[in-house]
């Protein structure tokens, strides 16, 4: 098996691309870009809950550790918006409840 790295540092433009070409791949590699690298926290914030309501779990679970990734790089997040919408998520997608709880630990110590 080979490995193949992926430089995540896209510019908020690409980052925009990729989100509006639908693919799952582009989606995925463009919101684990905005939970590292996006300056904006409010704009990364409301695509990351965008994104929450996916019928893809690997975009949801890349949406839900992008805003743990904000929470950590910005020291605050819409905590009164954000953590009601991962609760929201429990259930859904079991597999991901595990990255949820991360998460919200996440935001619970970096807000």
């Amino acid at each position: 098996m080979s490995l193949i790295y992926q430089d995540p540092s896209l510019s908020h433009d690409d980052a925009i691309r990729l989100l509006a070409s639908g693919t799952d791949a582009n989606v995925i590699a463009a919101l684990v870009s905005i939970g590292l690298n996006e300056t904006d926290r409010n704009w990364a914030e409301d695509i990351c809950l965008k994104y929450l309501n996916s019928k893809t779990e690997a975009v949801v679970a890349s949406a839900i550790t992008a805003l743990g990734h904000i929470a950590r790089r910005h020291g605050e997040l819409d905590t009164e918006k954000v953590i009601p919408a991962l609760k929201e998520l429990k259930g859904k997608y079991p597999s991901v409840e595990g990255i949820i709880e991360d998460t919200i630990d996440d935001i619970e110590v970096f807000t």
